[in-house]
């Protein structure tokens, strides 16, 4: 037995409290190992045997699990009488049996011999206040990603200089480039992005800033003048609260912009100015204008960018500052959620007292974390409930185009994915397959409508919140930044020119939101006889929803050659590229059982 590729501890991902009453353990181990019985109870309860008082144990086989690329992962729910937990784990390898304490392995010769030597696991106590929750609308929520300033221009909106026309959708653009963007045409919109299926509207910054992307923030108490004014914005969240959307802003605090007051104080009054320990200064005698200050360590910006001097969240001036911001945007808004930009370079300190305060203000208020790598120290209940599910879309993204990989190893992937945070973050997390971040993947899959959609369809059926960046539902092509950021092609939309896109991406939204085993944890993939690690690339994907006894089967076409699938008493739901029982390449199909 390869006992260095078992591991627990009682705490983390390994063992938390899923609610008041349930508790998850999870064990890693090796994939030779063929059978593990846990074996728990109350620390503090016993029962007299052979005239002896015991601890009392009760024993529960583990029989979800789920493989990932190296490991198994082993997965039981238990529910503590007392909401306190002593346990052990008994690990199966053939004839081969170990048990698994806090201290170590043991025969089962040697625990019955010297039972009171051992250590055993023990989650303490199931504290309401530590227990992981997310708001529970956010499970619901299908995101739109909005970037103001290239969604839609509104003549009712504020008149910009040196503004330019509205292009077209194959039009490349310019960071420095202004089209006019602004809250009034988003008001405008609301009813499209309501019949699209959205329930959530994520805005990148609002905030007055220098850049159109709006990250340099110059007053985050104020409306950027180029997209309104603070009525207006709480006239946007009030319109789409009456359709049942949430708003969520983005929190730009891991830097300011160069403009913004307190730098401007740096520059003028350098180490005396009374903001001096607000930012991150190695050297005084920095050049006062943006150039490569920050890539010659003169101080720290976001990356290596001068005009976005990094803020000091370790300074309570600072950390204060910040929270009266959020509070404010809560209280003058009514917004629902906030993403935080770089939000892993962010002081924990200042993330626990976020969720306190903003919490105070609205109990289901939703708080999500940029990180592009595992999350977890922000994701334990105290900080974030979310983040952007980049992994997931790495895993999608990498089957796609690397056709040498089957779909065993996708679905490695994907439990990767699904086993690294708790249960209930995970029904959260915002999956995406494109951003203003990334190049659009219609330009990553040169064009290819059918290898898109395919990938776009999988999100919209896995678990967590999905996530759609504007102009994806049109399948809006885009290079790197700031490529990625143009400008939403209404003429064409409504010439019809994206009818059939529009149309793929509604009926997935609205289907996505109607049946609940979409968007369920409890789903397995499934291989046909003549093809159990999935070489041929057909992905079969079962979810259920135990709650409404509802099951679902999802096929993906991968391949590039025709799929037989079999509909049976099945109802089919959605398909793509399909004839009768037929799924071309680049085709997939969802049936209701």
């Amino acid at each position: 037995m390869n006992f260095a590729a078992i591991r627990h501890h009682a705490y983390d991902n390994f063992c938390y409290p899923l609610n008041e009453d349930e508790l998850i353990l999870n064990i890693q181990t090796d994939k030779k190992i063929t059978k593990v019985i846990l074996y728990y109870g109350d620390p503090f309860r016993c029962i007299l045997e052979n005239g002896n008082w015991v601890w009392e144990r009760f024993k529960v086989e583990l029989t979800d699990v789920k493989e990932l690329q190296n490991t198994l992962i082993w997965t039981t729910t238990v529910k503590p009488e007392y909401k306190r937990c002593k346990y052990y784990f008994e690990i199966h390898q053939d004839d081969e049996i170990q048990l698994f304490f806090e201290d170590g392995f043991y025969t089962p010769e040697d625990f019955i011999k010297n039972p009171d030597t051992t250590i055993p696991f023990c989650f303490p106590w199931m504290n309401s206040s530590d227990i992981a929750n997310p708001p529970e609308w956010a499970k619901n929520t299908v995101w739109y990603q909005i970037f103001p300033a290239r969604f839609c221009h509104s003549e009712k909106g504020p008149e910009i200089p040196d503004m330019e026309a509205w292009p077209t959708s194959n039009t490349k653009v310019k960071n420095e480039q202004k089209f006019g963007g602004n809250l009034e045409g988003i008001i405008e919109k609301l009813d499209y992005l309501y019949d699209l299926g959205i329930n959530g509207i994520y805005l990148n910054p609002v905030n007055h800033a220098s850049s159109q992307h709006k990250y340099d923030t110059i007053d985050y108490l104020k409306i950027d003048p180029d997209f309104g004014d603070e009525k207006t914005m709480q006239r946007l969240v009030k319109e789409a609260h009456k359709k049942g959307m949430h708003i969520m802003l983005d929190g730009v605090f891991n830097h300011s912009g160069w403009f913004f007051w307190a730098w401007q104080d740096v520059l003028k009054n350098k180490q005396n100015s009374k903001y001096a320990s607000w930012y991150m200064v190695n050297d005084w005698n920095f050049d006062p204008n943006p150039c490569d200050n920050a890539a010659k360590g003169k101080f720290y910006s976001f990356a290596f960018t001068d005009y976005m001097p990094k803020l000091n969240t370790n300074n309570p001036e600072v950390l204060e500052y910040i929270l009266k911001v959020c509070e404010y945007w809560v209280r003058e808004y009514d917004i629902d959620a906030i993403r935080l930009d770089v939000a892993n370079e962010l002081s924990h300190n200042l993330c626990i007292q976020m969720r306190y305060r903003l919490r105070n203000i609205k109990p289901d208020f939703f708080i999500v974390g940029e990180i592009w790598n595992n999350s977890l120290p922000w994701l334990r209940g105290d900080q974030f409930d979310s983040v952007i599910n980049y992994p997931l879309r790495s895993a999608i993204y990498d089957f796609q185009f690397k056709k040498e990989q089957n779909v065993k190893f996708l679905e490695q992937q994907i439990n990767q994915c699904l086993t690294m945070y708790y249960k209930q973050t995970e029904q959260v997390m915002i999956n995406q397959m494109d951003s203003h971040d990334t190049t659009r993947l219609i330009t990553q899959t040169k064009g290819n409508k059918d290898e898109t959609l395919l990938q776009f369809g999988m999100i919209l059926t896995l678990p967590g919140s999905a996530c759609i960046y504007y102009g994806t539902e049109v399948l809006l092509e885009g290079g790197k930044d700031p490529d990625c950021r143009r400008c939403m092609p209404w003429k064409e939309i409504e010439e019809g020119k994206f009818d059939s896109e529009l149309e793929f991406m509604k009926t997935m939204i609205h289907m996505r939101r109607e049946h609940p085993a979409l968007r369920s944890l409890d789903m397995s993939f499934v291989y046909e006889k003549d093809d159990l690690d999935g070489n041929n690339r057909i992905v079969h994907i079962r979810k259920i929803c135990k709650e409404t006894n509802e099951a679902i089967s999802c096929y993906f076409n991968f391949s590039d050659r025709e799929y037989d699938y079999h509909l049976g008493s099945g109802k089919l739901l959605f398909s793509r590229k399909a004839s009768k029982e037929t799924l071309q390449p680049g085709g997939f199909a969802v049936i209701l059982h």
